[in-house]
Parts: structure tokens; C-alpha cells; sequence
């Protein structure tokens, strides 16, 4: 008869592990609950979050070629194309040719993409401004310049983060 598993987590449970604070923020980020009240409180008009989540995407970092969406999101292109396609139908997004290459075609916001991206950005501003509630002013700037860092860092030399390393 063999032993029973072990049931505690593998890393040790030391709120300042930065291992343990990256992974509760990037689960917190990506977690269902927070995209449904986005959602909800943008007035997100389909029920429908990889929808929502590409809409997400491209307000953060503009016009994507549908495979670097698709890498971008962990998913196939051809869901990419089901999922860019009901956007264009709600006329939310656009294929439009790449500037750079004309074989290639990017997916862009349409004007009422655009607004609901602002709207995306304002409840994402509110949730940080919510969290840091009560913070030094300079504590947040200490935060804001080390995350951009490690976010920097961390991506080097990822094709699918287009514009990240130019950034301060």
C-alpha cells in the first residue's frame, strides 16, 4: 500500500516569496470573476469573454497579426478567426492590411472597439488606484517603475510582445 499524498502546496506559503506575489497577480489578472465584472461594468455587449479578452489585448497593445494574437492568448488560429470574426460582426474590430508587409493583414480596433478599450483602461486604472489606496505616492511610483522592469526583463526577446522593450 502506497503513502498518502502529500497535500500542501510544493512552495513554501511566504507572503513575500515574489514567485507566490507574480503568480496570485497574474491568477487574479486572468481569473474569470475579474473579466465577467469588467464586462459588466463596461457594458461589454456580448456574453463572451474570448471576445472581451481580445478586445482586452488590443487595447493594450494595438493592431496584432492574428498569429500573434493567437500566441498572445495560448490558442490556434483558427479559433483566432472564429473569434476575430464574430468581433468584426459586432463591428468592434477590423482586418485591416499591415502597413509593414502587404501579404499580411492586421486585426484592429474599430472606433467603438476603441471606446470600449478606454473603458477597459479606466475600471484597470480604478482597480490599481483601489488597491494602493492609502500608499505613498512614492511607494506606487517605487511599484509602477519595478514591475515595468521586471515586465521588460521578462519578455526580452519575445516576438509576441510587440512594443514592450521600447518602453521606459
Amino acid at each position: 500500500m502506497s503513502e498518502a499524498p502529500d497535500l500542501s502546496p510544493v512552495i513554501e506559503q511566504d507572503p513575500l516569496d515574489l514567485r507566490l506575489s507574480i503568480a496570485s497577480i497574474v491568477h487574479w489578472a486572468d481569473s474569470r470573476e475579474v473579466r465577467v465584472r469588467v464586462m459588466e461594468k463596461i457594458g461589454f455587449p456580448v456574453d463572451d469573454i474570448p471576445m472581451f479578452v481580445v478586445v482586452n489585448q488590443l487595447a493594450y497593445r494595438g493592431a496584432l497579426r492574428p498569429t500573434d494574437l493567437a500566441a498572445t492568448l495560448g490558442t490556434g488560429k483558427a479559433n483566432i478567426s472564429k473569434i476575430v470574426r464574430r468581433l468584426e460582426e459586432i463591428e468592434l474590430v477590423a482586418r485591416v492590411p499591415s502597413p509593414s508587409d502587404e501579404r499580411s493583414v492586421l486585426v484592429a480596433l474599430t472606433d467603438a472597439g476603441r471606446e470600449l478599450g478606454e473603458r477597459i483602461m479606466a475600471v484597470a486604472q480604478a482597480q490599481v488606484d483601489e488597491v494602493t489606496l492609502g500608499w505613498d505616492p512614492q511607494e506606487v511610483e517605487n511599484l509602477r517603475r519595478y514591475i515595468a522592469r521586471f515586465a521588460r526583463q521578462a519578455f526580452a526577446g519575445l516576438a509576441m510582445t510587440p512594443g514592450l522593450r521600447e518602453r521606459p
